[in-house]
């Protein structure tokens, strides 16, 4: 079988599906000075549909490795 390019409205939908979520789960943290949420709901699920389209989009998110650094020869700060 094979290999399909996927089609203009299935990434246009993918998009909208990315910025929707990304919007209500933006609006749920939010906070206004008037201290009165906009939105209020759990954002587990929608984070979960935002998670599910960046990656049918291609986007990882990938984490930067821990570095351990060796300061025994390092002078600064010592007095």
């Amino acid at each position: 079988m094979e290999d399909q390019e996927p089609s203009r409205v299935e990434t246009i939908v993918k998009v909208s599906i990315l910025l929707w979520s990304a919007g209500l789960l933006t609006l749920s943290y939010w906070e206004p000075p008037s201290g009165k949420k906009i939105v209020d709901f759990d954002p587990t699920f929608i984070a979960s549909i935002f998670s599910a389209s960046t990656a049918s989009l291609g986007f990882q998110i990938k984490k930067k490795k821990d570095t351990i650094v060796d300061n025994k020869n390092n002078k600064v700060g010592i007095k």
